[in-house]
């Protein structure tokens, strides 16, 4: 079972209750990202500021405007759980926690990446992640690993 430590994101622009509105919008701009995980002095998270936050809440600095209510998750936890909570809960990025420090972040984004590189052993079927598929499967040694047959959407 592949774990949130396998997919996750770490190196995380963050931005600092202090900053300004315009200061979280310009480093999402630059980054391309639609969400930073805000940090106090200490380096501790206090909660999320999203470009919803930005664009649908009043106040000029982050700490006014950001998500206080943080749902995380752990480097050890099952990327199936974390699928469950992104979907069930309607978000798009969870920060990864190592004793309560952040470690990482890990998004919708980065479970399409996994299952888009996930490829299968005929044989055996044991399951490897890769941009390209193994030379052979890391279990059984079987020649050749494919990616899980999907039927195609109509129009393909």
């Amino acid at each position: 079972m592949r774990k949130v430590k396998d997919v996750m994101t770490t190196r995380v622009v963050t931005v600092r209750e202090d900053q300004t509105r315009q200061q979280a919008a310009a480093l999402m701009a630059c980054h391309r990202v639609s969400g930073l995980p805000v940090v106090n002095e200490e380096g501790m998270i206090t909660g999320l500021v999203t470009e919803h936050d930005v664009l649908a809440r009043q106040g000029r600095f982050v700490r006014e405007i950001m998500t206080r209510g943080l749902i995380s998750v752990s480097e050890e936890t099952d990327l199936e759980d974390v699928a469950q909570l992104l979907v069930n809960r309607r978000i798009r990025r969870l920060p990864v926690l190592r004793e309560g420090r952040l470690v990482g972040i890990v998004s919708r984004a980065d479970l399409v990446r996994e299952v888009a590189t996930r490829w299968t052993c005929p044989v055996c079927g044991e399951v490897a992640p890769g941009e390209v598929p193994p030379e052979c499967c890391p279990r059984c040694a079987a020649p050749q690993m494919v990616a899980p047959a999907e039927p195609a959407p109509p129009g393909f």
